[in-house]
């Protein structure tokens, strides 16, 4: 028979997706803007130089572009991976293709042209001709041994993969230190958002503040491209209800949220109310929360100019010291006066409160 704890335990876990949202704050804003998110699409221009055999056909409508010669200069790993970022039907370029074999004709050709991909078989590309400066009807193989410069193939294209899930942004361009703000409202990934005249719930994905010091929000959804800058725009910022709580917390005044796990504080979150901090509680994963009204997280930035303060302080301690010790260089002086002149002492005078 199960143990009541591993029941529990089973039961805890299968609580599933139906956690309520609850609206915990909401806001009027004036620098939003909302754009479709078009980070998957990537921009790809590669090259690759390379001395292969081209045999022509078709009336020269078609091509093998034969890297499988053992004797071929380029790696058979090179050649595979150029080509795997072609598609069926995408077009590419063949530059630097001077050819000239005086075995067969005076003449010399030049191969360079508009070659599209069609696939790749034992590092033999198949290709249809779509353009070539210029050939002779005589000529069906030219060997790599009579290209007199290095050719070298490449492609442009903008590569697009297949969307496993559509995402929008959203910008805030007052930035995060103003009341007008996403981290005012207190914010946190994983919270879900409500943009004005919308039924729809946006999870947020990420946030990050940008170079321009603008709050960037990546959520799950499809949004339209909209600029609200100057205008006013009502947002609501949804919380998960995972313990579902009842909703009898002041939600009024902000202080911090202290996040506790196994009694040690392992995250603080500032602008919450005591409803948002007690909704970030997790029975399931062992979080806590500790809300204390009225006050801030400790921020690095303090620290930072705390430790600058203490640097400048040290630099000054240095040069007197080193003043000190020219004065008393030809002197008897005691012991004890010397230890007092140490920088070690000095510095710990200074911050000993």
């Amino acid at each position: 028979m199960a143990s009541r704890s591993s029941y529990n335990k089973s039961k805890r876990r299968s609580r599933g997706e139906d956690v309520e949202l609850v609206p915990v704050r909401s806001n009027i804003f004036y620098g939003i803007k909302t754009k479709i998110f078009d980070e998957q699409k990537t921009n790809t221009e590669r090259k690759i130089v390379v001395v292969p055999n081209i045999t022509y056909y078709n009336n020269y409508t078609k091509a093998f572009i034969d890297f499988s010669d053992y004797l071929n200069n380029p790696k058979a790993s090179d050649v595979k991976s150029f080509f795997a970022l072609l598609i069926n039907g995408l077009n590419f370029t063949i530059s630097n293709a001077l050819w000239t074999n005086p075995l067969i004709d005076k003449a010399s050709y030049v191969l360079n042209g508009t070659y599209k991909f069609t696939k790749i078989v034992d590092n033999i590309v198949f290709v249809d001709v779509v353009s070539i400066e210029s050939y002779s009807t005589k000529i069906t193989r030219y060997d790599k041994e009579f290209f007199e410069q290095l050719p070298t193939i490449q492609f442009s294209t903008t590569i697009t993969p297949d969307k496993k899930e559509t995402k929008s942004y959203i910008f805030n361009y007052l930035g995060k230190n103003s009341k007008n703000s996403f981290a005012y409202l207190g914010l946190q990934v994983g919270d879900y958002i409500q943009l004005q005249n919308k039924d729809i719930k946006y999870k947020i994905e990420t946030y990050e503040i940008d170079a321009e010091g603008k709050e960037t929000l990546v959520v799950y959804g499809q949004l339209t491209d909209e600029d609200n800058v100057g205008n006013p725009f009502l947002l609501t910022l949804n919380q998960l209800n995972k313990n579902k709580i009842q909703l009898n917390y002041n939600n009024e005044i902000l202080g911090k949220c202290e996040i506790v796990v196994s009694s040690s504080i392992v995250n603080c979150v500032d602008n919450h109310t005591e409803l948002q901090s007690k909704l970030r509680e997790d029975t399931f994963t062992g979080i806590t929360t500790r809300f204390v009204a009225g006050e801030f997280c400790v921020v690095l930035a303090t620290e930072f100019d705390s430790n600058k303060d203490k640097n400048l302080i040290s630099t000054l301690v240095e040069e007197n010291f080193n003043l000190k010790n020219q004065n008393i260089k030809n002197r008897t002086i005691d012991i004890q006066d010397t230890n007092l002149l140490s920088k070690t002492n000095l510095i710990s005078t200074l911050f000993s409160n």
